[in-house]
């Protein structure tokens, strides 16, 4: 799971530097701009962005493109409308079209002097400001929710501390737009100040208008498909198909070989192989693919993204390949200092390995975002710190369940293996890790428990017992004669004390005697009581855990005490009782029933 988070963050962080080194409104510019934002959308999805307006532009009718007779935005409903209609109107005018100047000109006040060159200023002063997205200013939904008559877009309305860096002092003018009946037009204030506002902050260069409306993702793409040759292609899938397909051989032929060992018990050959078999399947795949995109025309963008994604998955290689050490480095250790019967070092050994294998991936990932992808280690820390504080409440439950899981591996009430009864479940421990315990119930299911659990509630641990006291209750009729009630006390006497069932109980008689009581009369039987003793071992020290001997095999030695008890008792005559119930009848000669009647004198 790890390794997969891994190439998953890797992926993405090679998408996202490409992104933001190739794209033409980058936010890499000169200090004469004052780091000025590329745009007031997040800069992260530009590239895909343009792919999809690509895409969506193959379904879309001539007719229905935007151009200057038919425009995106021709509307003065809400700032967001005026604001956009009048950018897109002036970029066709300062492309050379003329038509949409009337649509621009309807968004200044209707008064206002030497409008076109107003409208050209202000136009220059858009062009020196972020990228406008229409997300951000209020639209006509929002303008009647909140009421809005004024709405200032800069200064207040964008981030503006890049300007004051670029100019040194606070721009002089504002835009601001105000309500006119039912349209929006810019204020009379912005459109007197807007060769003063110009004039402030010219200093700061100008934008590149640069169509993005798929443009951006098409100018990557087509000179790749136009500048590589078919025979360029062809060899590229054939060294590409070529990696794949070498890296399964070495994948399948690794696996036999681990089978085998695992067959012979050899574990230490066993992790190597697999330690190096991964990192060397992603190894062979990559340089099929490296060798067969040689020879493929790539835009910068695209070049700069194929080297990436080849950085990242030889760090994933590395990664993996690392932790596989880190982890027979520990069973090395483990086998080493502890030996292979330590159950409790094999469980700590488990647990070493998968901390360092969080650690240490961690800290690779944090390498390659600060060398790889140039990112700000402390400031991604810093978000993640935000991240898990806002998170913290919803992932109460995961911290409880990661202190259970430290509480059962400081205290151990079990280990991997160990039978155990937990609400009223009874089966084996296959699995404990950090959020929960699997265990295999006796009828083949997995119960996954969190181990918050463990904390509050009470668990049998079966494996620590060192034996089994069975309570053996016999009952017989109550027409058993007391002769025949110490016969059968006898009888079981002589059966928990006979050789075979000593003998396959382990049980020690001067210790641990069989005991037999007549103890109780009970609803329809007399209740004969046995209690003795199934050793798990022939050593009294050792437990379950560590004997081959278990419940089953108790099992078999009750069926075995069973047996000779039910042929005992029919050699003696002696009957079992079940739930009966007795029917006097008149005419029973051993019954006598009398029934009298009494016949009364009517009275005179």
């Amino acid at each position: 799971m790890l390794l997969r988070l891994s190439l998953i963050a890797l992926m993405l962080g090679a998408f996202q530097s490409v992104v933001l080194a190739q794209s033409p409104l980058s936010t890499e510019q000169s200090s004469a701009d004052g780091n000025r934002p590329r745009s007031t959308q997040v800069g992260f999805f530009e590239l895909l962005e343009s792919s999809g307006d690509a895409l969506l532009d193959l379904f879309k009718p001539n007719g229905h493109r935007h151009s200057a007779q038919s425009p995106e935005y021709n509307s003065q409903k809400s700032p967001r409308d005026t604001v956009m209609t009048f950018v897109e109107a002036m970029n066709h005018v300062a492309q050379g079209r003329r038509e949409p100047l009337e649509r621009a000109l309807n968004t200044l006040p209707a008064d206002i002097q030497d409008a076109e060159k107003v409208a050209m200023d202000l136009l220059h002063v858009f062009d020196r400001l972020p990228e406008i997205s229409p997300g951000t200013l209020p639209g006509e939904k929002t303008v009647a929710e909140q009421d809005i008559a004024r709405f200032e877009l800069f200064p207040r309305g964008i981030d503006c501390a890049w300007a004051y860096k670029a100019i040194d002092e606070a721009p002089n003018g504002h835009i601001v737009l105000v309500r006119d009946g039912d349209k929006w037009r810019f204020s009379d204030q912005t459109a007197l100040g807007a060769s003063d506002l110009l004039d402030s902050i010219k200093a700061i260069p100008p934008r590149a208008r640069v169509e993005r409306k798929g443009q951006l993702f098409l100018s990557v793409v087509e000179p790749t498909v136009r500048k590589t040759a078919a025979i360029d292609w062809a060899l590229a899938a054939v060294f590409t198909m070529g990696g794949i397909m070498a890296a399964w051989f070495i994948y399948k032929g690794v696996q036999r070989i681990i089978a085998k060992r695992e067959s012979r018990g050899d574990d230490i050959m066993t992790t190597i192989l697999t330690s190096i078999m991964i990192p060397a399947v992603i190894f062979v795949g990559v340089l099929g693919a490296a060798i067969g995109s040689a020879k493929i025309y790539m835009h910068p963008a695209l070049s700069t993204f194929r080297w990436n994604m080849i950085e990242a998955a030889l760090v994933l290689a590395g990664v993996y390949l690392i932790v596989s050490l880190i982890e027979l480095a520990c069973l090395g250790a483990r086998r080493t200092f502890y030996g292979d019967e330590d159950p409790y070092a094999r469980m700590m050994s488990l647990v070493v390995r998968r901390g360092l294998r969080v650690v240490a991936t961690i800290v690779l990932l944090l390498f390659v975002f600060q060398n790889v992808f140039k990112w700000n280690v402390m400031a991604l820390i810093g978000g993640f710190g935000i991240f898990a504080l806002a998170l913290s409440l919803a992932a109460q439950d995961a911290v409880k369940n990661l202190f259970g899981g430290l509480t059962i591996f400081a205290n151990r009430p079990f280990i991997d293996g160990d039978w155990i009864r937990f609400e009223g479940e009874i089966g084996t421990v296959e699995d404990v890790s950090l959020q929960v315990t699997r265990i295999r119930l006796l009828s083949g299911e997995v119960l996954s428990v969190p181990n918050m659990k463990f904390i509050d509630n009470t668990v049998e641990n079966l494996s620590m017992r060192k034996y089994l006291r069975r309570v053996l209750d016999v009952q017989i009729t109550y027409d058993t004669p007391p002769e025949k009630v110490d016969e059968a006390i006898e009888i079981l006497q002589q059966i928990l004390t006979s050789d075979d069932v000593v003998g396959d109980g382990k049980s020690n008689l001067d210790m641990h005697p069989p005991k037999v009581w007549f103890d109780k009369f009970g609803s329809h039987y007399l209740n004969l009581r046995a209690d003795y003793w199934y050793m798990l071992d022939g050593d009294e020290n050792r437990i379950q855990r560590d004997s081959e001997r278990g419940y089953f095999s108790y099992l078999d030695h009750a069926t075995l005490v069973n047996r000779k008890l039910l042929q005992r008792f029919n050699e003696a005559d002696i009957d079992f009782a079940f739930p009966t119930q007795s029917i006097y009848l008149a005419s029973d000669p051993d019954r006598e029933l009398a029934i009298e009647s009494r016949q009364t004198e009517p009275a005179t």
